[in-house]
């Protein structure tokens, strides 16, 4: 049974970790190699004149979104370190000699917390980007997005076909 909540528990802690896999990113253009946020790149995406210029981003909203982003990867360094730390205590839990399924089980559930906590950090921070930018802009942001990856999946097929 001890073997059974074992692997179980691996099962589900491998799933976890595969659904934080980094996507790709965007590197030219401003776009950068972070995890994105439904289309929206992370990183300072508007310090790219080209990406500025394109969807209209005033230096007044530059400076509120600098002071939102500095906010914002404050609190996911903390997530992040956070999330750490129960990773490794669960690891010990489940490298312990007096294995106790029980804590364990109960140990994923505070690390998943924990994981929703960085993600409602992520979207808390998407929707201030929302506000700021209007739903026009918004939604230039997300084309630019995606014809840059379009055009990034089609650069990777042709160095293939060589």
């Amino acid at each position: 049974m001890k073997k059974t909540i074992l692997l179980v528990l691996i099962f589900v802690f491998g799933l976890a970790n595969i659904g934080m896999a980094k996507s790709p990113g965007f590197a030219e253009e401003g776009w950068s190699h972070k995890k994105e946020s439904m289309g929206i790149p992370s990183g300072k995406w508007w310090k790219r004149p080209k990406v500025a210029e394109k969807i209209g981003i005033t230096e007044e909203e530059k400076e509120k979104l600098d002071n939102m982003y500095y906010k914002h990867r404050y609190q996911m360094i903390d997530l992040h370190s956070q999330v750490q730390k129960e990773r490794l205590e669960l690891e010990q839990l489940l490298d312990r000699k007096d294995f106790n399924a029980k804590a364990s089980i109960d140990h994923f559930a505070k690390l998943q917390k924990v994981h929703n906590t960085r993600a409602a950090e992520r979207f808390r921070f998407l929707v201030q980007v929302r506000e700021l930018l209007g739903l026009d802009r918004f939604q230039q942001l997300k084309e630019q997005v995606r014809k840059y990856r379009m055009e990034r999946r089609g650069e990777k097929r042709r160095r293939y076909k060589k």
